[in-house]
């Protein structure tokens, strides 16, 4: 079955909030986890489930995105037929304003890329999502059942989730789908923005989409067809983080310290994390570095002090400085004697000697790429 699917990969959530990371590159590229993106956990599993049939969609500062995936070399997915495609926006006249302003939109704008493709069924994903899912269990699934639309949820018991429940009857076919705007203790089942289409249903409901103004892709594609096809929940029962906030980013990052079954299932499973190969040096710990409890990337010097923490390549933290609970991106400097404190700081960053910087966890202090504190 596995042979007759295609997937395509939203870059953007199009329902995030403002995110600082985000601000100059696309979401599916926001650094994870030491020397990752994103983008590289849905990839990977594509990858392993032998779907090699991939396209991404893009809306805004795409740059990045196209640096990081290149050719799909490091995916093995540069290849003549098929492989992976990044999919620009298509922009006319009359919608130039308007293009991708939904995750309907961006599929009407790539809807010449589904139907020159034979595959019979598409895979749609959201790429800020950090888990890793069996994509051959879950299409064999979707084809045993008979199922016009899979969709993946997960049971989770956040009183302040906002977004979309489902609720499945015995035989896991959904019955009810809506937006959870009030908080409550019991447990949920949340949309996680995977889906598996009949690539002919796809495209009909695309044209409908298209006839009726459509914009909202779980209410108008889901809700309003559950009585009409046969949709069902695919549970997953495993780790997963929604990365739409700065605070899901932080706490998705302290999760990934704080838990080893965590790290086992993310990166030492069945499934290997695929990302862009860069060849740096070892890390140099010097006489006066102490690191506790982090992950440490390759290619950093360590002279200060680091407890829970993650630094990805090439950071340079200086003798004296001191760091707890912070998020270091590639190419940062942190000058001797700077005090950091649930801090988040993006690429190329310098903090400067004896600077006290401090956030809190609900709330981290976040440095833009590139500034100078």
């Amino acid at each position: 079955m596995i042979t007759k699917t295609m997937c395509i990969l939203f870059s953007e959530s199009y329902s995030a909030a403002s995110n600082e990371l985000a601000e100059g590159r696309t979401l599916a590229t926001v650094p994870f986890g030491g020397r990752y993106r994103l983008i590289d956990f849905a990839l990977s599993s594509l990858v392993k489930a032998q779907v090699a049939n991939i396209g991404v969609v893009t809306k805004d500062n795409y740059g990045s995105l196209v640096d990081h995936l290149g050719s799909g070399r490091d995916w093995d997915l540069a290849r003549r037929k098929g492989g992976l495609k990044i999919l620009t926006p298509f922009v006319k006249p009359e919608n130039a304003i308007s293009r991708n302003r939904s995750k309907i939109d961006a599929l009407l704008s790539c809807r010449m890329y589904l139907e020159e493709n034979n595959e019979e069924y598409v895979i749609l994903a959201d790429t800020n999502v950090v888990m890793n899912i069996d994509f051959r269990a879950m299409v064999e699934y979707h084809a045993e059942k008979g199922a016009d639309i899979t969709l993946v949820y997960q049971n989770i018991n956040d009183p302040a989730y906002n977004g979309m429940v489902v609720d499945c009857d015995r035989n896991s076919q959904v019955i009810d789908a809506y937006y959870s705007a009030s908080e409550a203790s019991e447990s949920k089942s949340a949309l996680l923005k995977v889906f598996i289409f009949n690539k002919s249903l796809l495209l009909s409901l695309l044209d409908r989409a298209y006839t009726f103004g459509w914009t909202d892709f779980d209410r108008d594609f889901i809700t309003k067809n559950i009585a009409k096809l046969n949709i069902f929940g695919y549970e997953h029962k495993g780790y997963a983080a929604v990365i739409n906030t700065i605070t899901d980013y932080y706490t998705a990052s302290m999760e990934l310290i704080g838990s080893a079954d965590i790290r086992n299932e993310l990166f030492n499973s069945d499934t290997p994390l695929l990302t862009r190969v860069k060849n740096s040096p070892p890390t140099i710990y010097g006489f006066g570095g102490k690191v506790h409890n982090s992950l440490i990337a390759d290619g950093c010097v360590i002279d200060g002090e680091v407890n829970n923490c993650i630094i990805f390549r090439d950071v340079e933290i200086k003798k004296g400085a001191v760091l707890n609970n912070c998020i270091i991106i590639q190419g940062s400097v942190i000058e001797p004697g700077a005090q950091l404190n649930c801090v988040i700081a993006d690429k190329n960053v310098v903090v400067e000697a004896e600077h006290t910087l401090s956030g809190y966890p609900t709330y981290p202090f976040v440095i833009s790429k590139g500034q100078r504190v």
